[in-house]
């Protein structure tokens, strides 16, 4: 769990930046979290295919370590 608690953490932790930053442009916090939408809107099955996998790989780690029962540190 903790792996996948990293990796939304880290999710999370670029999209407020990403939204911070876009607000100190200028925009309202409404448009700057389209911008950061507008990019799933144009991902190819190639990206979405990583994504997938990636998202795949670490379920199947969870459940390794879970099986294995080890603590993930």
């Amino acid at each position: 769990m903790k792996i996948l608690g990293v990796s939304f953490f880290l999710l999370a932790a670029c999209l407020i930046i990403s939204v911070t930053i876009d607000m100190l442009q200028g925009f309202s916090f409404y448009g700057a979290v389209q911008n950061n939408l507008s990019a799933f809107k144009l991902t190819t099955f190639s990206e979405w295919l990583m994504l997938f996998l990636f998202a795949l790989f670490l379920i199947r780690e969870m459940i390794v370590l879970y099986k294995s029962g080890k603590k993930d540190a």
